[in-house]
């Protein structure tokens, strides 16, 4: 048999269609800007992720002064790699700087974004976001050590998905740095005046741990600066260019999960208010249907239809949007930073059971919270449209106000519940207002606060250590480290500075040798305070070190560690002469 009370629902939902529609269009909007970014977010990850079998990804690179010898490739071979030419030509056009490659088949492999890949000696196919970024079009002419090339197409680099120009630079440059492919012979005839010898290699064993590639790239690392003049090598974990848009995908997760909540929250607590005015209005018609027989637990359900229902298609075309509409939008802010390979979309469960099953849950558990306590009277009570749970108490007792200061006081008291509901829903709405407004003057003080606190105006770090005749150059010693905290699964990097007791560039005010100074954000991150020890760690080896801090150092940039480096160089088993780097304001 049919419930009769279905027949009210259309009733109800043309009473408060204006409600409705308001709430439904913000839950599709908020639901498919969320599932659009998991879905994209997701999808990109996946296709980084594979794109390191896909694409065949170096497990290093090294640079050398000349080419190699064949004894050295025969050394390198015996660690079980496969080494591969992966030589390099940089040349100038416009400002910028074209890092030039042949076409790769074995390793690092490039992949076709537009156009397509040279075929005559005359094309280059250009870094897709580079080209972008300068408004460089499939068909335009670059000119590149004098002649002449046509811009066949748009590609990715497998090993450059972020374009640093070297490792240790802070920050990629999309806007004056690009890669670029040339036919073989192409590359041939480019002049050999900036040509680096770059060698890629590939560990035979893929089954190598994390710790396992850590000591086999420290020796292979080794060998050759003993056996040839090395001026670079980068470490596949260590690549920046390969890392970093890896590392930064999907990496706000988290803070878009919790803001769909929010609203979602938001919006459940908005229908059972709604819902609670329908029941005051019905409250006759509610207590008929009582005393004829209908329990409470029909009633709520009844009640409960409409805001599941909406919430439930919101979501279903939220979902549909952000997997056609919103999908496009996030990953075209992926691809707006980093040079990317094309992806396919994937289906993702876990981004459908977010969007979809959980805010009908919320919706169901805040409503039923809600209405549970009001449809809990008699139905009596509903019948002569008394709707308070509790007796009437005496009216407070006011002090001597002025009439109009008592109405108003009278009239609070006497409405304090929706009050109390309209200070939440208030509350809620500016949380979700300042968290949008303070993110532009967050990231600009941040970046004021770095740029005002750096330590100098040029810092280096050294492959090998060299001494320098510039005045004012200051040396230090720096490592990279992790925290190691008890009960966490999660560890944060903390980059180890050691420098001189009587610095020019970090003034700590060392009280002795063994003083360790933390930044600032150092203690605001772990609730530490001076006084407490920090414990880190090597990323590899586990190996530990217990640090007791004695005072903090304002330097916004990172998290860091500041100690005199007599300190840093026993802690750490460095020689009594060992230093990383410079100090220059030069």
């Amino acid at each position: 048999m049919k419930n009769p009370l279905n027949k009210r629902l259309p009733r109800e939902l043309k009473g408060d269609i204006g409600k409705y529609i308001v709430i439904f269009i913000f839950l599709v909007a908020t639901i498919g800007v969320v599932s659009g970014f998991l879905v994209a977010g997701t999808s990109m990850k996946t296709a980084f992720d594979e794109s390191f079998d896909k694409n065949n990804i170096e497990d290093g690179n090294f640079v050398l002064e000349s080419k190699m010898t064949d004894d050295l490739k025969t050394k390198l071979e015996d660690e079980d790699l496969t080494l591969y030419d992966n030589f390099y030509k940089e040349e100038t056009y416009k400002s910028s700087t074209y890092r030039i490659y042949k076409m790769r088949n074995d390793v690092d492999k490039i992949e076709l974004f537009d156009g397509e890949f040279p075929k005559a000696d005359n094309e280059i196919a250009l870094d897709r976001l580079f080209s972008e970024n300068n408004d460089i079009k499939i068909g335009d002419k670059v000119t590149l050590d004098g002649k002449e090339y046509k811009v066949s197409g748009y590609v990715a680099f497998s090993d450059y998905t972020s374009l640093f120009k070297s490792n240790t630079d802070m920050m990629f440059d999309a806007q004056n740095f690009t890669v670029a492919t040339v036919t073989d012979n192409a590359f041939d005839k480019i002049s050999d005046k900036n040509l680096n010898y770059c060698y890629s290699y590939t560990f035979n064993d893929a089954s190598y741990s994390e710790q396992e590639k850590h000591d086999k790239n420290t020796d292979i690392k080794e060998l050759i600066a003993k056996n040839a003049e090395l001026k670079n090598f980068i470490a596949e974990p260590d690549n920046q260019a390969i890392h970093f848009s890896g590392d930064d995908i999907g990496s706000d997760t988290s803070m878009m999960i919790t803001l769909l909540y929010i609203v979602i929250a938001i919006m459940a607590f908005v229908f059972a208010v709604t819902t609670s005015n329908t029941i005051e209005k019905e409250s006759a018609v509610i207590g008929t249907l009582r005393a004829s027989g209908y329990t409470r637990g029909e009633l709520l359900r009844h009640y409960l239809v409409l805001p599941v229902i909406v919430t439930l298609i919101g979501a279903v075309l939220g979902n549909i949007l952000g997997y056609s509409v919103f999908k496009n939008v996030i990953a075209d802010i992926y691809y707006g930073s980093y040079s990317l390979g094309p992806y396919v979309t994937l289906w993702n469960a876990y981004a459908f059971f977010i969007t979809t099953v959980v805010p009908c849950i919320i919706m169901v558990l805040v409503n039923i919270f809600i209405l549970s306590k009001k449809l809990s009277l008699s139905p009596l009570k509903f019948l002569r449209h008394d709707l308070s749970k509790k007796e009437k108490k005496k009216v407070v007792k006011l002090p001597d106000f002025k009439f109009m200061t008592k109405f108003r006081l009278r009239v609070i008291f006497q409405n304090k519940s929706g009050y109390i509901v309209m200070f939440i829903g208030i509350l809620f709405s500016n949380f979700i207002l300042m968290f949008s407004l303070l993110l532009t003057p967050l990231v600009n003080n941040f970046k004021t606060e770095v740029i005002d606190n750096m330590i100098c105006n040029y810092q280096y770090v050294l492959k090998v250590p060299v001494e320098t005749d510039t005045k004012g150059a200051e040396k230090y010693a720096v490592t990279t480290l992790e925290t190691d905290f008890e009960n966490s699964d999660n560890s944060d990097e903390i980059t180890v500075y050691g420098v001189d007791k009587d610095s020019d560039y970090v003034k700590a005010g060392f009280v002795d040798r063994n003083s360790v100074f933390v930044s600032e954000g150092v203690l605001e991150k772990f609730g530490l305070k001076v006084g407490d020890n920090l414990d880190l760690k090597t990323k590899y080896d586990d190996k530990t070190y217990r640090l007791t801090i004695s005072g903090t150092y304002k330097y916004p940039a990172s998290l860091a560690v500041f100690t005199d480096i007599e300190n840093f160089r026993n802690e750490f088993e460095k020689s009594d002469d060992y230093f990383s780097g410079y100090f220059s304001d030069n």
